[in-house]
């Protein structure tokens, strides 16, 4: 179930996602965000993506899906 739409601001970067509500972290168990701009979800107290990117360099989600959600 979606909570909210929000977004996230670290270092002026702008991260727009929905927060999950029962869809947890598995490494901090914090809530996850799905992040619209690269059709995935991240943990913004982790700064990691859930899934890895596909192989496809095709792919308009993966291709420009920076190493983490938001600058370390």
């Amino acid at each position: 179930m979606v909570e909210k739409r929000d977004k996230l601001l670290k270092e002026e970067l702008e991260v727009y996602g929905q927060k999950e509500q029962g869809n947890v972290c598995s490494l901090c168990n914090g809530n996850l965000k799905y992040c619209d701009n690269f059709d995935t979800y991240f943990c913004p107290p982790c700064n990691c993506w859930t899934e890895p990117k596909y192989h496809d360099p095709h792919c308009p989600y993966c291709r420009n899906r920076p190493e983490t959600p938001m600058p370390r």
